[in-house]
């Protein structure tokens, strides 16, 4: 039979692979795998940008003198800026009438219980939010706290976001009994001293250590799904084409049984692979 009376016996047919709907099913899987690719990436590299910047904020203020916080804040900053993570000191008034307890948090897989109170600057009037320190969620012990003007020593932290939860975020929506003008930002008390004595029953709340984590790692891997989404979409699609024509025969048509009988007594006619050798190799190689 000749190559063109086979064609026209077996007429080529399109691998169900290229079928419209098979097509536009694999354009929709690979869009939507680019849109998870770059959302997900974006977002790891905005997690993986904050960290860096906390963290090269945290190392450019490790080692810096301690000043006064007027010195490098007042209340017509939005945010601590260029003043987080610095060590600062401020006199004033702690008030005691409305202490915030603290919950949720951990120090060491410690259940813990935190303590905020407002200190009342002297002579601008000014409020700031203090985290006084933390006991033990087990034994909790309020804090003592020293009456009249005290000096407070501490490090400047942002304001977490208000979650609508009282007692659960460091920010000012979750306080009350402020006077004066609030300072965008608050302290992570190392001590606080006066006349009448020291803080003292909570031990300071320790400064986070900060990483980068994989963020950077995942960002990556996720822009690597982006950019390989379509090509591997056609390659399967490529390569499901041609194993369906080999499972058909070449031109998409199924095999002729004649000439799946030769294969088979091709098959029949190969002497059999032996498995060990034989008596005559044993006595040679002896």
């Amino acid at each position: 039979m000749t190559a063109t009376s086979d064609r026209e016996t077996h007429p080529t047919v399109r691998p169900a692979a290229y079928a419209p709907r098979r097509i536009a099913l694999t354009v929709v899987i690979v869009l939507a795998l680019m849109a998870i690719g770059l959302v997900a990436g974006r977002w790891q590299w905005g997690r993986y940008e904050t960290k860096s910047h906390a963290l090269h904020a945290q190392q450019a203020a490790t080692g810096l003198p301690t000043v006064p916080l007027e010195s490098i804040m007042t209340t017509a900053d939005t945010g601590p800026g260029a003043a987080d993570w610095r060590k600062v000191t401020v006199t004033g008034v702690i008030d005691q009438k409305d202490l915030v307890q603290l919950r949720g948090r951990t120090i060491d897989t410690n259940a813990t219980i935190q303590y905020l109170a407002w200190i009342h600057t002297s002579p601008k009037g000014q409020a700031v939010l203090l985290n006084l320190g933390w006991t033990s969620r087990t034994e909790p012990t309020a804090p003592s706290i020293p009456s009249g003007v005290v000096t407070v020593t501490g490090t400047v932290r942002a304001f977490d976001s208000d979650n609508g939860r009282p007692g659960t975020r460091i920010t000012p929506a979750q306080m009350s009994g402020a006077n004066g003008n609030i300072l965008a930002a608050y302290l992570m008390v190392d001590s606080a001293c006066g006349g009448s004595g020291c803080l003292d029953g909570v031990a300071p709340v320790p400064l986070p250590e900060l990483s980068l984590g994989p963020h950077l790692s995942y960002a990556m891997q996720w822009w690597l799904l982006l950019v390989a989404s379509a090509p591997v979409g056609v390659w399967l699609t490529v390569r499901d084409a041609h194993l369906e024509r080999e499972r058909l025969g070449g031109n998409g048509a199924p095999v002729p049984e004649e000439q799946k009988k030769d294969v088979e007594v091709e098959a029949l006619r190969r002497p059999a692979k032996r498995t060990r050798p034989s008596d005559e190799d044993i006595e040679d190689a002896l």
